[in-house]
């Protein structure tokens, strides 16, 4: 059916059948949902289920070496040969346990001589792995899931070793752990009907199935969508597919343990018939809803279209057709009323008028938008408004009026087009219009600007008694007219008023475009006025930010500018600059005395007497309190000299305040570039130097001269030899040691710069490195030690020492991009291994930028050195970061360790420091062990490694190395702490 040739009726019928298709879509949408939100929520409580049923196997495993460590401990264990007091030891342990099956001891050959069951025959269990494990680990060991040999039943098996008084190992205490605990697990979280539980192995063999175990157990899933979903999503996640036995289930598995050959996975399966019964049957029910309500919504639509809508439409449609035979007499015979059928009967009379009327103003529109984007001034732009409005609108007039800032709210004109005389005549013609007239009432020509909205008047009145403009408006041809106010920040300021030669104009169509004109007048003007005020704004800004608000002079930010620019052209031209720093002496006694506000007057006086010695010569700026600063592009020392002896001649002249005669004096003290420095903030600062020196010696000025800047003259020149001292290898490393705690045996080193100046002598890190940060000079000092440290690494690999070296670096290596690198490359120069180096960084720097420092150790960490945080508990570091980021080991503070045993909070300090390491799965590092007490305190309360002078003092390489032979202990393998 071609669309021409539907019916309206049709149409209708169609309308209303798409009407309630949406209704049906929210039904799917809804059932959809639904169905999605019933899988969720069983997939929820399934997920929930096996994550309980993974943190409770956790728990029993946690459980189980705590109670195999206690069982290593016991007398009745560690003495092999007493079986009796052993095995009935073993076999009340069992009777408190009900979820193991059995409890025994082995020999390191594997033969059982205590167990909590009796034997029939000698077992041995030197082939199962727990037992291999405990054995090569000495800790505690876990075993697959098979089937015991003494209780013939099927449980996961732990072992742990038995350690003589020598320590060493004599025996293995082992534990065999049934799942009988997941049965009760499921029957206690009441699983919906056909809902199973299940325990697989990575093999897919079943070890446990609720219900109907004896059915299942034993049988492989290997070849079930179950096992390929499992091992697809890493063995944890959830599925849809289809169980061993052909239900249909939504499933959540997540590894029970990991066993000696392979994962334990856990699963729950709900049928999926029943997550989704509940939203099955709410869809039927809203279907058949739905398609009572569309069956007589389309019944109604059927006899409502004839009555209320066909009838009128079949008599314009004849209508249409007589005045296309040219009846321009043929009328619809409807009713014109407010509703669309009748609306259409009206305006169908109306449309060639209205049509020329809204293209007229719609070309308005056009032309003042392009003028509003052009506008740089807002007389220009109203003017320009009201050309266009006549010229291309092709109106009669068009006039703006604005209401002025006066008492009476005068309204004046302020641009037109079309009326003969101009503006002044126009403003004759008002005759002072006030706001209080325009509110009395009554035909005003911008009778808009009172209630705020545009006002029409479709025909001017011509009457004797008429207003006097109307009279003249009519009198000139105007036969309609309409006022649009303006709003401008919220507040009407005037009118745009149009005049046409037509009578019955401005229908609402064409009152719309020409409101919107108005709008964007209104906007223009706005922008215009934002502008300028922005403009002076800036330049407000602008004053306050170079400018001295007490004295008017230029403060410390220009004067740095200007100084900064006669700098830059002094060195292109080879001229000289002089800086004079000015304060005056005993002004604060002064200020005290007399009270701020006489003190303010005082300066001001100050700052007009010193620019009116300068004028054009120089810049005056007021730096800070009474110091004052002047800035002379072209002056040698001389000059500089004679308008210092000329300011001081200015404060030598009494002034009067408050009743009282003051005299002044002051300092001064004068930079000069390029004698004294060719950067800017420098010469301010030298000229201060100098300026406190003429204080200090009771004279009234001084030339800096670098013999009284021995600090920095001293931190300069060392800065200068520490770039020559790192190519001419003055730096040497010496090596602390780090002891392992656990058995004394040396576990690293801190490899620590000292600097062999050929004059000063052996220079502390403390003196230096602050200097390197200072200068940049930090990065080839921390390459030259990275370096260093990784050959030293490699020569000891070569002679057999097996030793790794710490490395601090600082916070402005972290943020170095070319770090990695550079690491890289010196490790391939040296042939050292990643894992011979460790980076050692303090909390400060970490947590400067924990963002980029993350990053940066996440790269490092990758490439498999491990990460120290050196200084712990000193900064401010962030638990939350500490936790992300991919440190091995903390390193207590020394002065925590240092005054543990005289301080209560330093202990503490230190105690919990090294539980939140092991909490974090990381090392804990003492620094500072300086005596066999501390180490003593430290021992019991878990610390990891010691380091300090009670070890050794940081010495060098071949020092380190005799002691290390003296110490007769060779160095102890280094794991790597996962994280």
């Amino acid at each position: 059916m071609k669309p021409n040739s539907v019916s309206l009726r049709t149409r209708l019928l169609l309308l209303v059948l798409l009407a309630v298709l949406p209704a049906f879509a929210v039904i799917v949408y809804t059932a959809v949902s639904q169905r999605q939100d019933a899988a969720f929520a069983a997939q929820r409580d399934a997920l929930s289920l096996v994550r309980t049923a993974g943190l409770k196997q956790s728990q029993l495993i946690g459980s189980t070496k705590q109670l195999l460590l206690s069982l290593a401990r016991l007398p009745a264990v560690r003495q092999s040969g007493t079986g009796s007091s052993c095995n009935h030891l073993l076999g009340e342990v069992l009777r408190a346990h009900p979820y193991y099956t059995n409890f025994g001891v082995a020999t390191v050959d594997g033969q059982i001589f205590c167990s909590a069951l009796p034997m029939e025959q000698p077992v041995n269990i030197a082939d199962r792995s727990y037992f291999r494990r405990a054995m090569e680990s000495r800790d505690f060991g876990v075993g697959d899931y098979q089937t015991g040999r003494i209780t013939g039943v099927t449980a996961i098996n732990f072992g742990y070793p038995v350690l003589n008084e020598d320590g060493r190992l004599q025996a293995v205490v082992y534990a065999a752990l049934s799942l009988s605990w997941l049965n009760e697990l499921a029957r206690g979280a009441q699983l919906p009907e056909g809902s199973v539980l299940t325990v697989v192995d990575s093999g897919g063999t079943i070890l446990a199935r609720h219900p109907h175990s004896e059915k299942w157990v034993g049988k492989s899933a290997q070849d079930y969508p179950f096992m390929d979903a499992v091992l697809a999503q890493g063995g944890k996640g959830t599925a849809e597919l289809n169980g061993l036995d052909g239900v249909k289930r939504l499933y959540a598995f997540t590894p029970l343990y990991d066993g000696g050959s392979g994962s334990v996975y856990v699963s729950v399966g709900i049928p999926t018939a029943v997550a989704f019964a509940s939203a099955h049957r709410t869809l039927a029910r809203n279907v058949a809803f739905m398609v009572v309500a569309a069956a007589l919504a389309l019944i109604a639509a059927w006899v409502g279209s004839d009555v209320f809508v066909l009838r009128r439409v079949r008599a314009l449609a004849a209508a249409a057709r007589r005045l296309a035979t040219g009846d321009m007499s043929a009328r619809s015979g409807l009713p014109h009323g407010s509703e669309e059928l009748g609306q259409l009967a009206r305006n169908f009379d109306d449309m060639a008028s209205a049509l020329d009327r809204v293209n007229r103003a719609l070309r308005t529109l056009s032309a003042g938008n392009q003028a509003l984007v052009r506008a740089t001034d807002e007389r220009a732009l109203l003017q320009e408004i009201c050309r266009l409005i006549v010229e291309v609108g092709g109106y009669s007039l068009s006039w703006v009026a604005f209401a002025e800032k006066n008492d009476c709210k005068t309204l004046r004109p302020v641009a037109q087009t079309g009326f003969d005389g101009g503006l002044e005549a126009l403003d004759r013609m008002l005759g002072g219009l006030t706001l209080a007239d325009v509110r009395s009432g009554g035909d005003s020509p911008v009778s808009p600007i009172r209630p705020g909205t545009p006002c029409v008047l479709h025909d001017i009145p011509d009457t004797a008694n008429a207003a006097q403009w109307w009279a003249e408006a009519r009198r000139r041809g105007y036969a309609s007219a309409v006022a649009l106010p303006l709003h401008v920040d919220g507040q009407v300021i005037g009118a745009l008023s149009i005049y046409s030669r037509d009578s019955g104009a401005f229908d609402a169509e064409e009152l719309k475009l020409l409101t919107e004109t108005a709008e964007d007048l209104a906007f223009g003007i706005t922008t215009l006025r934002t502008r300028l005020a922005h403009q002076r704004a800036h330049e407000t800004i602008r004053h306050m930010a170079y400018y001295d608000g007490l004295t008017g002079l230029p403060n410390h930010a220009l004067l740095q500018e200007r100084l900064q620019q006669a700098v830059a052209e002094a060195s292109v031209h080879g001229g000289s600059v002089a800086l004079l720093l000015l304060d005056i002496d005993r002004f604060r006694e002064i200020n005290d005395a007399l009270g701020f506000q006489q003190g303010d007057l005082l300066l001001k006086e100050v700052g007009n007497r010193l620019h009116g010695i300068l004028k054009e010569t120089g810049t005056v700026a007021r730096m800070r309190g009474d110091e004052f600063a002047v800035l002379l592009s072209e002056s040698d020392e001389s000059g500089a000299i004679r308008i210092a002896t000329r300011l001081l001649s200015a404060l030598e002249e009494p002034i009067a305040s408050g009743g009282i005669t003051l005299a002044f004096s002051g300092a001064v003290g004068i930079s000069l570039f390029p004698h004294h420095s060719a950067d800017g903030a420098r010469l301010v600062r030298h000229a201060d130097v100098a300026m406190q020196e003429a204080k200090k010696s009771g004279k009234h000025y001084a030339i800096y001269t670098a013999e009284r800047d021995e600090n920095t003259a001293e931190r300069l020149a060392l800065a200068g030899e520490l770039r020559n001292a790192i190519e001419q290898e003055e730096l040497i490393l010496h090596y602390q040691p780090k002891v392992d705690m656990r058995d004394g045996r040396v576990c690293g080193a801190e490899a620590l710069v000292r600097w062999s100046h050929p004059e000063r002598g052996l220079i502390p890190p403390n003196v230096f490195i602050p200097i390197a940060e200072h200068t940049g000079l930090i990065k080839p000092v921390s390459d030259w030690v990275v370096k260093a440290a990784l050959h030293q690494a490699s020569d000891w690999h070569r002679a057999g020492l097996a030793l790794p070296i710490a490395v601090n670096l600082s916070a402005r290596n972290l943020r170095d991009a070319g770090l990695l690198g550079n690491l890289e490359r010196l490790f391939a120069e040296s042939g050292a291994e990643t894992d011979w180096l460790e980076i050692e960084l303090t909390e400060s720097a970490v947590m400067e930028d924990p963002e980029g420092a993350m990053e940066t150790l996440n790269s490092l960490s990758e490439l498999g050195i491990r990460l120290f945080v050196d200084d712990f508990g000193t900064g401010y570091s962030s638990l939350a970061y500490l936790q992300k980021l991919p440190v091995n080991a903390v390193k207590i503070d020394k002065s925590f360790v240092a005054n543990m045993l005289e301080n209560s909070d330093s202990a503490a300090i230190v105690r919990s420091t090294i539980d939140l390491a092991h909490d974090l799965d990381l090392e804990a590092v003492a620094e500072g062990v300086e005596n066999q007490i501390v180490w003593d305190r430290l021992a019991p309360i878990g610390c990891d490694v010691a380091q300090g002078y009670h070890i050794a003092r940081p010495l060098p390489p071949e020092q380190f190395k005799r002691w290390l032979d003296e110490r007769s202990g060779k160095p102890k393998p280094r794991r790597r702490a996962a994280r």
